[in-house]
């Protein structure tokens, strides 16, 4: 999915291994978490492409798009939208339940889900090149955040990990929902062997946590007051990145 790629620009995990039945380290147990003080941004509007950085709470981004100002406003205060760093907590406790695939990681985590009703979309605002390209269901009501258990992959070779942070609810351009290529991934560093049954990941580095959205629902300007413009925000996207590290807590 062509759209996806800039969001996982950077990736440092193996999301590949889902089926593998070779070992991998153990990594249940809680997590301590922290972050880069920054967040980088990345607003992509057709085929222009905008960097700024914020600090760790976010805010108000600028800019100028063939001479119309925009404003984005990534406020992580506001509650319907989760920051890296609310998407991937400060503690998080792992999980394997699977001991035939050992590669396979669950995480109880902030997510998003619809409060409303999921209907089809209109046929003009998804497809190639939108934030939607599979036409998914949107939500008709608010986005609410909850705790829900997601998904995550150990690397096959055991020195990382992929963790899917997307809500799986499509955005319909008001409402906020984490694109589906959300993610959280890091390099493992563990001790001790799989032949020797002592296999364990004792920190996470070089983590890079990425949530993505698509740009009408962070766009601060009146969605009525230009239709040209309107259709050019929607289908845009914004992608917020920060790193981070992890040291297993005893």
């Amino acid at each position: 999915m062509a759209l996806a790629l800039p969001f996982v620009m950077g990736a440092r995990g193996d999301g590949c291994a889902a089926n593998s039945q070779s070992p991998a380290p153990n990594v249940e147990g809680t997590w301590a978490i922290t972050y880069d003080d920054t967040l980088d941004v990345t607003i992509t509007i057709g085929g222009a492409v905008y960097e700024r950085t914020l600090g760790a709470a976010g805010g108000v981004v600028e800019i100028t798009h063939d001479g119309h100002p925009l404003t984005f406003d990534l406020d992580c205060a506001r509650p319907d939208i989760l920051c890296p760093s609310e998407a991937w907590p400060q503690t998080v406790t792992v999980r394997q339940q699977n001991t035939r695939y050992e590669h396979r990681m669950i995480v109880t985590l902030p997510t998003q889900s619809c409060a409303g009703d999921l209907v089809d979309p209109d046929p003009a605002s998804c497809g190639p090149g939108t934030p939607n390209e599979e036409c998914q269901p949107v939500c008709d009501g608010d986005v609410i955040v909850s705790e829900v258990d997601r998904f995550g992959v150990i690397g096959e070779a055991g020195d990382s990990f992929r963790l899917y942070l997307g809500a799986g609810v499509a955005t319909n351009g008001v409402n906020c929902a984490l694109l589906a290529a959300s993610v959280a991934d890091a390099d493992l560093v563990t001790v001790g062997s799989a032949d020797g049954g002592d296999w364990n990941a004792v920190a996470m580095e070089a983590g890079l946590v990425t949530t993505g959205y698509a740009g009408g629902c962070l766009w601060a300007g009146d969605p009525d007051m230009d239709g040209d413009l309107e259709a050019l925000v929607l289908g845009a996207t914004v992608v917020i990145r920060t790193g981070f590290t992890g040291a297993r807590v005893p």
